[in-house]
């Protein structure tokens, strides 16, 4: 166009470039635009998704705080039924699943609070969080009297961060299995994972208890 020598023929050509290209170039602009728009409409349908299951997470860990109480333990079991089948893409089921598990544990539903937390680590990749999980279906099988479960599911707790915690909980099965020399090993590797600066009373009193006579 810049070598057109008047307005008009500009204008003229203009014209005829727009009735070739103009029809695409209105649907490429409103393709661009209801993208643009479609992804902040989504972003913001997340966001609120987000929200309430974070509100609704927080209701949970109120009634949480005291599960004595028959309607808190409702609170509990209905909102973390809830996160699960409507905000289950979030962060907030998994973690729910730890409070159902616990409140199944208090009522000694220890399959089901296996269950809930065996969910719970399918649904994340976090080391400590599995590790954590793991550690809770230990003491389940433990309560179950399934010492070979437990010291299998133990195996599975990888982080350096809960050695000290993986050991005291292997020495606890081993006393159980009436396995002292064993139950001291352990009990000695936790005492040195914590490190002589981190003070652990109960860890001591098992020491003592298991020292050579």
């Amino acid at each position: 166009m810049s070598e057109l020598k008047t307005e008009e023929e500009q204008i003229e050509a203009f014209k005829d470039w727009w009735k070739k290209n103009g029809t695409i170039l209105v649907v490429i602009i409103a393709i661009s635009l209801g993208g643009y728009f479609g992804w902040q409409a989504w972003q913001k349908s997340q966001a609120n998704h987000l929200s309430e299951a974070s509100s609704l997470y927080q209701n949970m860990i109120e009634a949480a705080a005291d599960l004595t109480k028959e309607n808190n333990q409702k609170t509990v079991s209905f909102v973390s039924a809830q996160l699960s089948n409507d905000y289950g893409d979030t962060g907030y089921a998994m973690l729910a699943k730890l409070f159902s598990a616990r409140l199944d544990a208090q009522k000694g539903n220890y399959d089901t609070a296996i269950t809930d937390l065996e969910g719970a680590i399918k649904q994340t990749e976090d080391p400590s969080f599995i590790a954590l999980a793991n550690l809770r279906v230990t003491k389940l099988l433990l309560q179950k009297e399934d010492y070979k479960g437990a010291l299998a599911r133990l195996e599975q707790v990888k982080p350096a961060e809960f050695l000290a915690q993986r050991q005291e909980l292997a020495g606890d099965i081993y006393l159980l299995q009436g396995k002292r020399d064993e139950a001291r090993a352990s009990y000695q590797k936790a005492s040195e994972a914590l490190g002589a600066n981190t003070k652990h009373p109960l860890l001591d009193i098992k020491l003592k208890d298991l020292v050579k006579g």
